[in-house]
Formats: structure tokens, sequence, C-alpha cells
């Protein structure tokens, strides 16, 4: 079989190639971000746990659960977070890391500060709220549109 590597059907080949590259890329990127996404899921579901149990402190295992998050995020992100956070505090650095991943996902354009750090006391702005609200409205017209 003889090989082309240069020429017209060279140029042809290195397209296709291009072309499989990138469509597998992206296929690798499209289910990386749902798996991101049911991971941090899971950290809402054991935090919200804890916050209903009334429990002050997250446990020291949470911390390197974010630090694995954090190290597969497809984005920069710097968790602003106290060494042994309330259950509240860590739920609010997860809907962060959440936000930039429906950004990813929507293609949406959110404004880039950071939503408001809630209080250890529980105090969550209604501006974060908000946010949130329109990031469901909008996963959910993206989940609406894959199907």
């Amino acid at each position: 079989m003889v090989k082309h590597t240069s020429g017209p059907l060279g140029s042809a080949n290195q397209e296709i190639r291009a072309a499989i590259d990138a469509f597998v890329e992206g296929r690798r990127a499209s289910r990386r971000l749902p798996s991101l996404l049911k991971r941090t899921d899971a950290m809402l579901a054991e935090l919200e746990t804890l916050n209903l149990l009334q429990v002050r402190r997250a446990p020291k295992s949470w911390q390197s659960e974010l630090s694995a998050l954090v190290i597969d995020l497809p984005f920069e992100y710097e968790p602003r977070i106290a060494q042994h956070p309330s259950p509240t505090a860590a739920i609010d650095v997860v809907f962060e890391i959440q936000h930039g991943l429906f950004r990813l996902m929507t293609g949406a354009e959110f404004e880039d500060e950071l939503l408001e750090v809630a209080s250890d006391d529980g105090v969550r702005s209604t501006e974060a709220a908000s946010n949130l609200t329109e990031l469901a409205g909008r996963l959910s017209a993206w989940t609406s549109q894959r199907r």
C-alpha cells in the first residue's frame, strides 16, 4: 500500500486526521463536564446533609475531595475558603465550581465576578440565588436541546 504524505492526497489525509482528532477531543470534553457536574452534585448532597444535621464543620475528607476536583477542572479556580469551613461555606464553593461548569456547558456569558461568598452563619445573598436560578434555567434548556 502506498502512503501519501505529500501533495493533495497528503494534505487531505492531514485534514482528515485533524478533523478526527478534533472530533474525539470534543466527545471527550462533552463527557468530562457532565462527569464533573455529577461529582459536584454528590459533594453538595453530602454537604447539605451535614448542614441539615447542624454539623458545625465540613469533614477533613471534604478538603481532599475538593482538591481532587479542582485539579480536574478545565478552568483555573482557586477556592476561597477557610481551613475548616462550615458546610454552608463549603456548599458555596461547590456552587462557584458549578457556575464555571455551567458556563462551559452552555456557552453562556455570565458576569465574571464570583458569587458572593456566604458567611459562616448561613446567610446567602439574593444575588447568588438569582444567579443560581438563571444557571438552572440555562442548564434545563441545554439538556432539552441535547435530547
